[in-house]
């Protein structure tokens, strides 16, 4: 379906826009931006150029290039987010024995008709003798 807006040239990453203005709706269509036009999206690329993702191929109109160091550079974790994932994984998995028994969403309740609260109460909780939280205010002593 973009074969007929966008067309790959060559081997390294280099493609040109067939159609800027159907690339153009279509940014602005999945970005919620019905205005769009390539004259916003080529400033709206800058971005991508900023973080070197891609660049513009100069001499050559509407063509680009994606940087794939760039890109994979930006695929990789933060040094923040690589040190919580290795602090998380000191941490044996917590066992939740009877979770598998729980039937966690009222009978009748499907894509259709759902609700946050399905039913009163009593039919929300009929099958394992639980009862609904009391009031914000209530204390247990």
């Amino acid at each position: 379906a973009n074969m007929t807006c966008i067309a790959w040239e060559g081997t390294n990453g280099e493609f040109k826009l067939i159609d800027p203005d159907e690339v153009a709706r279509r940014w602005g269509e999945r970005k919620s931006k019905p205005n769009m036009n390539y004259d916003k999206l080529s400033r709206a690329l800058r971005y991508y150029y900023d973080k070197n993702i891609m660049t513009k191929v100069h001499g050559k109109r509407y063509a680009y290039k994606f940087d794939f160091n760039g890109l994979a550079q930006v695929c990789q974790p933060s040094s923040t987010e690589q040190a919580i994932y290795k602090f998380q994984s000191n941490f044996a998995p917590i066992q939740f024995s009877g979770i598998s028994k729980l039937s966690l969403v009222a009978p009748g309740a499907g894509p259709s008709g759902f609700s946050y609260w399905p039913g009163s109460p009593p039919t929300l909780y009929h099958s394992h003798n639980l009862q609904p939280p009391g009031p914000f205010g209530a204390v247990s002593a």
